[in-house]
């Protein structure tokens, strides 16, 4: 392993993860329509912090998946032809993850477009407890000094878990992405 640019941060990723994995917490993940302003969640999951599913679900959009989205995901019109709307999710989704600790792999993602798909369908913004993210503190764990000497590089989710030695699933499915990001955190809090 190379030298960690500073140890105490690594040691602060490791607690991080020690701290959630003693409490209740959630894994979020979701695959969307695209990147921009105007993009919607066509799949959702979320785990508990034992691994289980509460939620897995694929949800059709209000505008089409590109071909572009499609070719990362997989997801296609067809596959979200007969699913609920966001709008159809939206108050067992909001329930579930109220006053819930939250986390997801580039939680800021994941949460822009949480929030922009409900604003899509004028409903109120969804409230959790704390959110974090585990690709920023992986970078953390990780320490590889970025180009700008100031941050830590952060690593594509697969890319995280292959380093680790963890098993690297199908990348860009919801259920998947949320399992890798679990896992990752798992270990994380058993290398203190």
């Amino acid at each position: 392993m190379t030298r960690h640019f500073h140890p105490a941060h690594r040691r602060r990723a490791i607690q991080w993860a020690q701290n959630l994995i003693a409490h209740q917490f959630y894994v979020l993940d979701t695959e969307t329509t695209g990147l921009g302003p105007a993009d919607e969640i066509v799949q959702i999951a979320i785990l508990d912090g034992a691994g289980a599913a509460v939620m897995h679900q694929l949800i059709k959009p209000t505008i089409p998946i590109p071909p572009v989205a499609s070719a990362v995901h997989g997801i296609r019109d067809g596959d979200v032809a007969g699913a609920p709307s966001f709008k159809d999710i939206y108050i067992r989704l909001s329930a579930l993850l109220a006053g819930q600790a939250v986390i997801a792999y580039n939680m800021e993602f994941d949460w822009r477009l949480l929030q922009q798909t409900a604003s899509r369908y004028r409903l109120p913004a969804i409230r959790t407890g704390k959110r974090g993210c585990a690709m920023k503190q992986y970078a953390r764990f990780k320490g590889v000094r970025h180009s700008n000497g100031r941050n830590y590089v952060w690593h594509k989710l697969g890319v995280a878990v292959a380093q680790e030695g963890l098993h690297v699933t199908r990348a860009h499915d919801a259920l998947d992405d949320a399992r890798m990001t679990l896992s990752l955190i798992r270990k994380m809090a058993a290398s203190g």
